[in-house]
C-alpha cells in the first residue's frame, strides 16, 4: 500500500468513526422517559426531568422513583436499587419495581426553538381555521386536566375548536404546569387548540381529549403535552 493510500484509508476510517459518533450522540440525546415523581436525596434528577437511554439513577434503601416511558406508555414505580434507563423500560438491580401500562400518546416529541413548523406545534398566524385538516389533533390526552411541560414561560390560551366554548387563559412557567392543580378540566371527547405567547415567540397545538378520559390527577403520562 502506498503512502497516499495509507493516508486516504486513515482519513476514511476517521470520517466513519466521526459519523458513527454523531449518530450515537443523536440517539443518546433522545428522551426516553420522564420523572413523574422522585424522593431521593442528592439525585441529579428532579420532578418532570427527562431521562435518556443509558442514564443511571441510584436510590438508597427506601428512596422512590416514578418514571413514565414515552414509547411504551409504561409507568414504573421503583424503590431502592440502581436503575439504568432503557428504550421502553428500566433495568433495575438491587431494588423493587412495579410496572403498569397506562394510556398515553407515545409518539410525542418535544419541540425546541425553530422546530415549531415540523410537528403539531405550528407558528401562530392569527385567525381561526376550522377546516378538517386544521382541526386534526396531533396529540390525544387520556385525562381531562392537561399537564403542560413547556420550554417557554408565557400566556397560554386553551380554546375548544370543534364547538363553541369559553377559552381558558393562564400564565405558565418553564417546566411543569399541571391543570389538575388549578382545577381546570376539559370536556371528554372535545378538540382543543392551545396557543402559547412568550414575547415574540408563538406556538400552537391542536389536541383532543379521549371520550373516556376522567378528571383529576390521572397518570401524568396520560395527560402530558410536551409544548
Amino acid at each position: 500500500m502506498t503512502q497516499n493510500s495509507k493516508m486516504m484509508h486513515r482519513r476514511t476510517a476517521a470520517v466513519i468513526v466521526l459519523i458513527a459518533g454523531l449518530f450515537a450522540t443523536a440517539a443518546h440525546a433522545e428522551p426516553r422517559a420522564i420523572v413523574e415523581d422522585i424522593d431521593a436525596a442528592g439525585s441529579r434528577f428532579a420532578f418532570m426531568d427527562y431521562v435518556e437511554q443509558g442514564d443511571v439513577v441510584r436510590l438508597s434503601a427506601g428512596e422512590r422513583l416514578v418514571l413514565g416511558y414515552f414509547s411504551s406508555c409504561m409507568q414504573e414505580t421503583i424503590i431502592g436499587g440502581t436503575i439504568t434507563i432503557g428504550l421502553g423500560e428500566s433495568d433495575v438491580t438491587g431494588g423493587q419495581v412495579q410496572r403498569e401500562r397506562v394510556a398515553c400518546d407515545g409518539g410525542q416529541v418535544e419541540l425546541g426553538k425553530g422546530q415549531a413548523n415540523n410537528s403539531g406545534v405550528v407558528a401562530f398566524r392569527g385567525g381561526t381555521d376550522k377546516s378538517a385538516a386544521a382541526l386534526r389533533p396531533e396529540v390525544t390526552l387520556y385525562g381531562r386536566s392537561p399537564l403542560f411541560r413547556s420550554t417557554l414561560a408565557g400566556t397560554l390560551v386553551i380554546e375548544r375548536v370543534d364547538q363553541p366554548g369559553t377559552p381558558v387563559e393562564i400564565d405558565i412557567r418553564r417546566g411543569a404546569n399541571d391543570m389538575a392543580k388549578r382545577d381546570i378540566a376539559l370536556v371528554a371527547g372535545g378538540i382543543y387548540r392551545a396557543r402559547l405567547s412568550a414575547g415574540s415567540e408563538r406556538r400552537e397545538l391542536i389536541f383532543d381529549v379521549d371520550a373516556f378520559a376522567e378528571a383529576g390527577d390521572q397518570p401524568k403520562l396520560s395527560r402530558l403535552i410536551r409544548f
